[in-house]
Order: C-alpha cells, then structure tokens, then sequence
C-alpha cells in the first residue's frame, strides 16, 4: 500500500445532508460534520441531535447525482492508486443493504431505487484498476444498543458519556458488528479495511481478544485484505500497516519503521461542511504527499461530497491539479522506498525518494521551493556492482538533463540551472547512465549541440 503512496478517502452518510448545521445553528467542538448527532449544541451534558430527529435523514437520503465511475475515475486520474470509502461511520448508517440492521441505504429513497454505492464503487475500482478499501466503525455505534458512546471527557468542556457495560458491548460486537463486516467481505471482496479507533478510548471494549476475532475473521474470508492500526490503535498486533491520527504527517524521528498513511482533509471537515471554507492549497497538499513518500509513507485524501452526491469544486479542482502534476511525476512515487539521505543532507526545501527498480537503479529529488543556481552536493547512496562511469540528473517534466559529476570524496555535484525556478515543483531524477535515457520530450535521442543564446 504505502508503495503507491496516494489514496482517496470519501465521508459520505446522512450526515452530508445537515451539514455541520442543524436548526440554523453550527455544530461545536471539532466542526467534522460527521460527528454532528452527537456534537450539535455540545458542550451541554443533554447536547446532541435526538436519535428520532436525526433519524429523519434517513427520508431525504437520496444522493442523485452520485456517480461511482466519476468518483474513482477523478481518483485514478489523481494517481491513487487506492480508494477509501465510509461504509458505516459512528452513527450506525449502512451505505449498504444490510441483512443485520434496518438502519441502511435500503431504508433511504436513494436505496429504495435498488442502487447499491457499494457495489457501483466495487465496480468503478475495478475498471480504473484501484484497490477497493471499505472504513468502518467497528467501535463506536450510536444507532443500535450497546454500541460504544463518544469516548468523552477526552477534550476541555466534554461533557461525561457514560459507556455501555461490557455484556452490552458484546451484543453489538456479535450482533452488528461481525455479521456486517462479513457482509461486506461477501458481498464486495474489499482489499482493505480501515477500522476507527484511537488513544485509550476503546481499550475496553475493543479487548485483544475481540480485536483478534475480528483480524481472525478477515483473515478466514479474505486472506489477501490489508487491516488497519486503527483496529485497535492503543496495541495494534497483527495489523498491516499503520494509519497515523487524522492530519499527523510526522518527521523523521516520528515516521513508523513499518508500512503507515496519513488520513488527510483538503480543509477541516471530512464530512460536507457548509461553512468549512478552509481549504489547504494544492501546493501545500502536493508537499504533503511528497514529504510523506519521503519518510517512506502515504496519504489518503477525503473528498467529503455534497448531498447529492457530487464532489466539491475545491476537491474537483485540487484532484485535477493532482492529476496534471502526476502525469508527468507519478513515476517518483509509484512505486518508490522512502529517502535513502540522512536528515542533515538535504536542503530544507528539497525531499527525496529511491527508484524501487533493481534492474534501474536511481533516485528522486523533489524540490518543493525553487533552488538557487548553482551547485548541489549529496553522496551517492546508490548501491551500485561497479561504479558507474557516468551519471546523469534529469527533470521528469522537460527531460532536461542537468550537469552532474562525482567528486574527489565520491559524492554527486549537480548544477541547478536559474530556468528550474519556472517549473511548479519539478522532480529531477539521478543515477547512472543506463537507468536514465538521453532524450528530448518527443523521445529523440540527445546527441551533441552547440547551444546558441536566448
């Protein structure tokens, strides 16, 4: 997973149709519209919409203008190469027609047209070749009995929640939770699942052993699907990989030593928020993504859509930003290892992945911030069975192929020219001859000029 680097995560249930406003008044605390039954009018002890009121989402429920092929379709041409999508999130909604709970799509109008997002989404992921992964809330449940509650106080001015007891807890384990995800194994054949849960919060109803039932479970009827830290994120023992808190991009001191992402917002909201106008810069994203790749990591971007099922025009607009910048640079990413340099080498604006082709050895620098003109020194990390005769540096955008020479203490000196401060985040690739060809863009071979003046 973290190899290819970039996924998509989609907020999507009846909390998309409030969003984040109900009765003309904002939702408080953290402002994820998502959360808006349980944090409408928080911190009051009796704050939270009533589950009957909230409950009559369900007859509007009706997403028109979904399009699972426009969704995944925007995503692949992004360079995701995995897509995330909330099958159940805390407050017990199934995106799906559920044989365990009559809280699903199938109780909705949208639903009751026989459409299936699940299965188009399935569908799309297979067509466009992306990895179908499934979030779902194996923990917190607000909707059926015995479900845990938010795990509060955990923040100032929280108001108590009283937790269900443990027998409480089970008959939700064993009578919604395990029954759905088998449900979505059988019915969908995902290649991951994201499980929700963090700090202290869930240590005692998501116990060892249920957190072992549940691997056990996927393992049996999937053997091939990736699971989630967030399982059990206080012990994850016999996860996959490592999903880092929402938004956290570590350093380098921080960064796991095993496969891990970021779940990352464009703005704040992952859910549709009305008022949620803080939308990052794709420029700030893009280093984001890169930096993480550097650290040996990935991102998985939501996207939270409108009502009807649309994505956001800032969303559409960043993933097509995405998707330009990709087209020429995705091969830096996808696949790669994380930087072979150690912290003190680079500049600060400058990160760097390594070409995961043995047959090709080479590595990527990614400048984040124009360079001065002039010369940049790094050692050769390049584990190569004979020194090469001749290196080469190469911007992936114009196929320019920079100066580069070793000196006497064997590290690389690479000229930057002033004309790379005109390209938007280029990517110059190094490494011997025979994994860099010399050619112009249009694929003829580089032979000997006398170069004139501009």
């Amino acid at each position: 997973m973290t190899h290819t680097r970039f996924g998509m995560f989609v907020t999507f249930g009846l909390y998309s149709i409030p969003a984040g406003i109900w009765k003309g008044e904002e939702m408080g605390r953290n402002h994820y519209a998502e959360w808006i039954r349980a944090q409408w009018r928080w911190p009051q002890p009796e704050g939270g919409i009533p589950k009957a009121d909230y409950d009559h989402l369900l007859t509007q429920f009706n997403p028109t203008r979904f399009d699972a092929d426009e969704w995944i379709r925007l995503a692949a041409q992004a360079g995701m190469r995995y897509f995330v999508v909330t099958t159940k999130h805390h407050d017990g909604f199934a995106l799906w027609n559920s044989a365990v709970s009559d809280y699903d799509i199938a109780a909705t109008p949208f639903g009751a047209e026989g459409r299936d997002p699940l299965g188009e989404l399935a569908a799309a992921c297979r067509k466009y070749d992306v990895k179908l992964g499934f979030y779902y809330s194996h923990w917190q449940d607000w909707e059926y009995s015995g479900g845990a509650l938010p795990p509060w106080p955990e923040a100032k001015g929280d108001p108590a929640r009283k937790q269900p007891a443990d027998a409480e807890f089970a008959r939700y384990w064993e009578g919604k939770c395990l029954p759905q995800v088998t449900e979505l194994i059988e019915r969908y054949q995902p290649d991951m699942f994201w499980f929700d849960s963090w700090g202290q919060g869930a240590k005692n109803q998501v116990t060892a052993p249920r957190r072992d039932q549940l691997i056990k479970l996927i393992r049996d009827k999937a053997p091939h699907c990736m699971i989630n830290g967030r399982i059990s994120s206080h012990d994850p023992t016999g996860v996959d990989f490592i999903s880092m808190g929402d938004n956290q991009f570590p350093d380098s001191k921080n960064a796991p030593n095993v496969p891990w992402e970021t779940p990352a917002t464009m703005n704040h909201s992952w859910g549709y928020h009305r008022l949620d106008y803080q939308w990052r810069s794709f420029d700030d994203l893009l280093n984001s993504l890169i930096t993480n790749a550097h650290h040996g990591g990935a991102i998985t971007l939501n996207v939270g859509p409108l009502p009807d099922g649309s994505f956001p025009k800032g969303a559409t607009r960043r993933l097509k930003e995405f998707a330009s910048w990709m087209a020429i640079n995705k091969s830096a990413l996808q696949p790669s290892a994380r930087s072979p340099f150690s912290d003190t080498v680079l500049p600060k604006n400058v990160r760097a992945t390594l070409g995961s082709d043995a047959a090709r050895p080479c590595f990527n620098l990614f400048v984040l911030t124009p360079l001065p003109a002039g010369e940049l020194t790094l050692p050769q990390p390049l584990k190569l069975e004979t020194p090469a005769a001749e290196f080469r540096a190469q911007v992936l955008e114009t196929h320019e192929l920079l100066e580069v020479k070793l000196n006497s203490s064997g590290q690389l000196v690479i000229i930057i020219p002033k004309n790379l401060a005109g390209i938007d985040h280029p990517v110059i690739r190094v490494g011997p001859a025979t994994s860099i060809p010399a050619q112009y863009e249009d694929g003829i071979p580089v032979e000997p000029v006398n170069p004139g003046r501009f």
